[in-house]
């Protein structure tokens, strides 16, 4: 929605320009300048600079350490493994987040994901949910979320999660996950100041969201263990649109 009046073959750097300016204009965001947290005006100039897109291939830009292909409206960022056992909440977050219930963690900002999100023309939810854990379903559009070895291997990351209830343990049937685009308060951008990426447990404050069933239950997500490599493995994660 946000990125629809602008043509699908139209410079990139425009559209990231395009991306920033719809942020910087949302409730709070003027006083929001990514990792600058005061109303600085150089570093909202500095910020917004399109030079900061830098095409690496056709049709392939890179924003920091996030790859944006609008060939197949791919996002890539590298993560590492956070947790390798133990109940979880998070699927991503930020390194300054939640770690202690996260299967992984990166140093990629919530503000940059949040860009790459919009330059490739992904819509977030119209509709928030009014707490984490929220019994309402999540919206947004949907996307597919990939864990990529540095070997080449190629994985949902739901095959690293497990379903555990009192009678037992259950894998984890294929997730429906959707981007809902987190929101501002108090000129705060949530998604990257909380370091909430994506969430496994309900969070309106997270980018992306768990739409599965179970998705309103904070008790009964786990690491498989034994699927995920040691804490630290380093590895890609490769976000794209799902067939709905």
């Amino acid at each position: 929605m946000l990125l629809t009046s602008i043509d699908k073959g139209s410079d990139m750097k425009l559209k990231f320009g395009f991306a920033l300016a719809v942020l910087l204009a949302m409730p709070g965001m003027a006083a929001y300048s990514g990792t600058a947290r005061a109303a600085d005006p150089q570093a909202l100039q500095a910020r917004a600079a399109p030079a900061m897109l830098e095409r690496v291939g056709e049709g392939r830009f890179r924003l920091g350490d996030i790859v944006i292909d609008k060939n197949n409206r791919s996002i890539t960022f590298p993560a590492q493994v956070n947790m390798d056992k133990g109940m979880l909440e998070y699927l991503i977050v930020h390194r300054k987040g939640k770690t202690h219930e996260s299967l992984l963690n990166t140093l990629v900002e919530g503000y940059d994901l949040q860009v790459a999100f919009l330059l490739l023309g992904y819509e977030g939810s119209g509709q928030k949910l009014a707490h984490q854990g929220d019994p309402s379903l999540p919206q947004g559009d949907p996307v597919r979320i990939v864990i990529r070895q540095k070997n080449g291997v190629e994985l949902p990351a739901e095959q690293w999660l497990i379903n555990r209830f009192p009678e037992g343990d259950k894998d984890v049937a294929p997730m429906r996950w959707v981007y809902t685009g987190s929101f501002t308060d108090q000129g705060m951008f949530l998604a990257h100041e909380t370091g909430s990426l994506v969430a496994i447990w309900h969070d309106p404050v997270a980018l992306v969201d768990n739409a599965s069933p179970g998705g309103e239950s904070n008790r009964i997500w786990f690491v498989k263990e034994g699927t995920a490599p040691p804490v630290g493995t380093p590895v890609d994660v490769v976000v794209i649109p799902a067939k709905q």
